[in-house]
């Protein structure tokens, strides 16, 4: 006899990448930094700054006051289903202390909108009361696509990979056009091990997660991609996935699951990357994931996405790695949004005296900062403090180019880096263009190659910056020029009726004094008039 299960459920559990990405590079990890300690909690920090949207765009605040009490997981900045912005909750019970602008940690230095929340935990009691009333379980299959969708926007979700991006609005894919869920475990930049730590403790509750939004976009296929630095977190997976069979009920006709192991290997977790590394397909030119049909997810949304809908737990914390010689407990640590560096370093015992700056995410794709007051955001999934970063300075001191090409050998994007250098440099922007720079990822394996230690990466983020604020510029220009077109032509429309009803005015009294010459006393014309009408109304008589 069958077993239902193998209609349901393909379970080739793991096998090693067939495909391969052209360039990256192998740098040191330092992994083991902070994968040797399992999961903890920090204490809870005496206040909170809460950016208005990592993305910005369309959020708007639910009327908030000075001194106004809020409750944890409390909606504080909420936006509309279609807007690329994420809701944002209150992370801690307390009170609005400020609204106003802060440092956030935008390379401008420029300060940002945000909520500064005074922390007042509740007691043990309404605390326990309070998270009662939250752990209702909710069977996800009796949801339909839209209210899963709803779900995940209404709990504040993005992308936790470091991009930010909204995950309803990724979940939102047209009926019927992704048929692949990849679920991005690589993590390949060096010190970030936070994933990792998650699918080695949490395996069945990423797995849950994966199910969900399979389900959600119809996919029938999901794929691991993982490299094969973490045997603890594979061997987990695997556990999950054979443990869980047993208990999965699917109202898909099949679904195939697979573990793909691909050698460790910068930027291999770059999303074309785990593409083509995982199915040999390439995105094409200017499009997206989902013309391939492929969806893909990073390890840490989905274990967020299974508490926001089996567990109805809002995002309000992730998990962040933190990490660095100067580290006293390095580890992987659940951090609320908008707790601010400055605790984290107090709490973890960092060697602030030999600190000169720190880095949000990893030392490739990251950014440096020096101000410890900075809050976490929901991209926050790495901050390493380590004495080798000792300047802020921009730009780097460095060699000349010597064309060695070895940033063109490492490029995972078939570029030309040395090239795009120098049109960077002279700041020829349409030629960059041309030379496809924004089909760069900010992957920064050129800079890490580079003999003359260039900052190749930092040249093509200043260009990039450059050629968009000139196109925004344009765009500006072309509108206020049409507005300019549109006035004039407004202006003359009304200048050409005035001109229109002085001409018919001046012929009317033209006419009138015609008349009064000819009959002055006016009975000629009212004798007229009448036989007139006498005339018509024969003429409509039957």
């Amino acid at each position: 006899m069958n077993n239902p299960m193998n209609q349901l459920v393909s379970k080739s559990i793991a096998t090693d990448a067939q495909y391969r990405i052209k360039g990256g590079i192998h740098p040191q990890e330092y992994k083991s930094l902070s994968n040797q300690q399992p999961i903890a909690s920090i204490q809870e920090p005496p206040f909170y700054i809460l950016p208005y949207s990592d993305l910005n765009k369309g959020s708007t605040t639910t009327n908030l006051e000075i001194a106004q009490p809020v409750e944890q997981g409390q909606i504080l900045i909420n936006s509309e289903l279609a807007n690329l912005s994420s809701v944002v909750h209150s992370p801690c019970d307390g009170v609005i202390a400020d609204i106003s602008e802060f440092d956030l940690g935008h390379p401008s230095g420029l300060e940002q909108p945000a909520i500064k929340i005074q922390a007042m935990p509740k007691s043990e009691l309404e605390r326990s009361a309070h998270a009662d009333s939250l752990t209702d379980q909710i069977d996800y299959q009796s949801l339909t696509n839209e209210q899963l969708i709803k779900s995940v926007h209404q709990a504040g979700i993005v992308g936790l990979g470091g991009a930010g991006f909204p995950t309803h609005i990724k979940l939102s894919a047209p009926k019927d056009s992704i048929h692949t869920l990849i679920v991005n475990a690589m993590e390949c930049e060096p010190y970030i091990t936070c994933d990792d730590l998650l699918l080695r403790e949490h395996p069945q509750s990423v797995l849950k997660g994966a199910l969900i939004a399979a389900k959600t976009v119809s996919a029938n296929r999901i794929l691991f991609g993982i490299e094969d630095n973490k045997p603890e977190a594979i061997a987990a997976l695997k556990t999950a996935i054979e443990n869980y069979f047993d208990e999965l009920t699917s109202t898909q006709e099949s679904l195939e699951i697979k573990i793909i192991v691909a050698k460790t290997k910068y930027p291999s977790g770059g999303e074309k990357q785990i593409i083509e590394l995982l199915t040999g397909q390439q995105v094409p030119k200017g499009q997206l994931p989902s013309s391939l049909g492929i969806l893909v997810q990073n390890v840490a949304t989905l274990e967020a996405l299974n508490k926001a809908i089996n567990q109805r737990q809002v995002m309000t914390k992730r998990l962040v790695t933190i990490t660095g010689n100067l580290v006293g407990k390095p580890g992987n640590y659940w951090i609320p949004f908008g707790t601010p560096v400055s605790h984290i370093a107090e709490q973890l015992e960092v060697n602030l005296e030999q600190l000169a700056c720190f880095i949000f995410g990893g030392p490739l794709m990251g950014t440096r900062h020096s101000n410890l007051e900075i809050p976490t955001k929901k991209s926050t999934n790495c901050i390493i403090f380590d004495s080798a970063y000792k300047t802020l300075e921009y730009p780097a001191k460095h060699q000349e180019c010597i064309r060695c090409g070895e940033c063109e050998l490492a490029c995972p994007m078939n570029l030309v880096p040395q090239q795009l250098y120098w049109f960077a440099k002279s700041q020829q922007w349409e030629a960059l263009e041309e030379q496809q720079l924004f089909s760069c990822i900010d992957c920064a394996a050129c800079s890490y190659v580079c003999p003359s230690e260039i900052p190749l990466g930092s040249y093509y983020q200043f260009a990039k910056s450059e050629i968009k604020d000139i196109k925004n510029k344009q765009i500006k220009s072309d509108l206020a020029k049409a507005r300019f077109d549109n006035r004039e032509k407004r202006l003359a429309r009304i200048k050409a009726e005035r001109e229109e009803k002085r001409r018919k005015a001046a012929e009317a009294r033209q006419l009138a004094a015609a008349n009064k010459t000819n009959d002055p006393d006016g009975k000629k014309s009212a004798i007229e008039a009448a036989l007139q009408r006498v005339k018509a109304k024969k003429e409509n008589k039957p």
